[in-house]
């Protein structure tokens, strides 16, 4: 009885040993997993620093040397949006591809630019340069700067839509601008709608 008994012990230690082991496994898989992912967000992160701050130094030259620009290739210097009241801030690039997107706010190709008369758009992840859209209010400021010069808006108005509905990328006759990200801010995976921001350009002052 008592060797049966020791047996049994043998066995549930042996199965307790093999518990832990697995467990302190796993443990350092998650670590190690957890590492790796900082790191990844630490690169993507100072590689979208160096980015816009490729971009503000070229902005920078431009305006202070009043060269004409030539109109960007995908990926190239557009210009630079701010909404103070909100605290956005970031550099425009050419282009919506994923890979600008993932560095800077886009501008849609073939919409107009500030310059002209229409609809600028621009469009950003709801995770990055345009998080802060959460907070936007009708009447408040939007600047555009341009190697030509700076562009006041004031939001009119914000609507959730479907991606289906293309005709808000649509130019109007007026010089307005609209901003284009997705929703819901806070949701896990591909978002399914879009957050719409739309405003029309202030005379100059």
């Amino acid at each position: 009885m008592a060797r049966r008994r020791n047996i049994t012990l043998d066995r549930a230690t042996r199965a307790s040993h093999v518990k832990h082991s697995l467990l302190r496994r796993l443990e350092y898989c998650c670590w190690f997993v957890g590492g790796l992912a900082l790191v990844w967000f630490a690169l993507a992160s100072w590689d979208s620093f160096k980015f816009q701050a490729t971009l503000a130094k070229r902005l920078e030259n431009l305006q202070k040397n009043s060269v004409k620009a030539t109109p960007p290739k995908t990926g190239e210097l557009f210009g630079r949006i701010s909404i103070p009241r909100i605290g956005i801030s970031a550099m425009i690039a050419e282009g919506v591809d994923e890979s600008t997107l993932r560095h800077a706010v886009g501008h849609f190709p073939r919409t107009p630019t500030p310059e002209a008369t229409g609809t600028v758009v621009l469009a950003a992840h709801r995770d990055t340069f345009f998080r802060g859209l959460a907070r936007v209010h009708a009447n408040d400021v939007i600047v555009l700067e341009t190697a030509h010069g700076e562009y006041q808006y004031k939001v009119k108005h914000t609507a959730i839509v479907d991606p289906r509905h293309v005709e808000v990328l649509k130019s109007s006759p007026e010089s307005d601008l609209t901003l284009v990200t997705c929703f819901p801010f806070h949701y896990t995976g591909p978002a399914p709608k879009r957050f719409i921001v739309q405003a029309l350009r202030l005379p100059p002052a």
